[in-house]
């Protein structure tokens, strides 16, 4: 016989909360585009605001009175082009491999490890390349190569430890270069107000231009007397010259011109001069940049009969 409490009325459930819907799990991996999500647009960003680091700094160097930062904003189209280039080509041959590598190693745990170790073999790998191809130092190769891919390979594993897409990632990396790019010109405005660093011209004694002076690799050669005598050896020719293998060699003289009101660029006073006279070359005076314990001489010339600007020569003293 079946007890009462068998098969009496039975409680009614009460209606509960609705149950929280949990997502649907997203699949790790992907594409192989989406291993990489947003380094290129980190490669990009880095090199804009490099630019304009450079730019904004521009007068704590010489730029041998061509004015280079006013032209450099006329080349931004050009250059804009080739860093999309650079910043494809930086996704293809580093990240893409780098996270590739990362992921083989492993999809659970440690995935910042795992892109540090993957951004740490591909720098090897081109720095031993380049060491055995161009004879060029390994330290200073893996230096360079992973310096140019820390930024995109962090924003690469960023974007798949949070899930995010193309459209987010070009959110953050634009608002963080917005960032960056404002305060380069409140810096480059605060260096020009207050002359921080400022370059200026050095000032010497005539003695220290009499010698051997070389530049181009030692193609150009000059030297100074201290009797006023001057012998020149392949000098390229300016202003008018007639075609592309002339040069200047000979003997004549030079002469030292000091402008004691000069104080470099920042000041607009004008550098010290040395004029030098030979036969059959022409030039107008060679001006002097560099540092005092590295000087240079250097001549513009503002009209080299082609498309790319002045055309700086600079000597260096031996």
């Amino acid at each position: 016989m079946g007890t009462p409490e068998a098969y009496g009325p039975q409680p009614v459930p009460q209606p509960g909360p609705d149950p929280v819907p949990q997502p649907a799990p997203v699949v790790r991996g992907g594409r192989w585009s989406h291993l990489a999500t947003g380094a290129d647009l980190a490669f990009m960003a880095q090199l804009v605001v490099a630019g304009a680091v450079f730019l904004a700094t521009a007068g704590m160097r010489d730029d041998h009175g061509t004015g280079f930062a006013g032209g450099a904003l006329s080349y931004a189209p050009r250059v804009l082009l080739l860093v999309v280039l650079a910043a494809y080509l930086h996704w293809l041959l580093f990240t893409l491999p780098a996270m590739a590598l990362a992921r083989l190693l492993g999809t659970t745990r440690w995935a910042a490890a795992r892109a540090a170790v993957g951004a740490a073999a591909v720098s090897a790998a081109y720095a031993w390349g380049a060491a055995a191809l161009w004879d060029v130092p390994f330290g200073w190769s893996a230096a360079w190569v992973g310096g140019t891919g820390l930024l995109p390979v962090t924003a690469a594993w960023y974007a798949r430890h949070r899930f995010l897409g193309w459209g987010a990632m070009a959110a953050r990396i634009g608002a963080v270069t917005g960032i960056a790019l404002l305060l380069a010109a409140f810096g480059g405005f605060l260096l020009e107000r207050t002359r921080w660093h400022a370059y200026e011209a050095p000032r010497l004694d005539r003695s220290r231009y009499v010698g051997e002076w070389t530049g181009a690799g030692g193609a150009y050669r000059l030297r100074l007397g201290e009797d006023g005598a001057a012998e020149a050896a392949n000098l390229p020719l300016a202003e008018g010259h007639i075609g592309v293998w002339d040069s200047c060699s000979g003997t004549g003289t030079w002469r030292f011109e000091p402008q004691r009101d000069s104080g470099g660029l920042v000041h607009g006073g004008p550098r010290d001069r040395v004029t030098l006279t030979i036969e059959g070359c022409r030039f107008g005076d060679w001006e002097v940049a560099g540092t005092a314990g590295r000087p240079e001489l250097f001549y513009v010339d503002r009209d080299p009969g082609g498309p790319g600007g002045p055309d700086v020569t600079i000597l260096h003293r031996l």
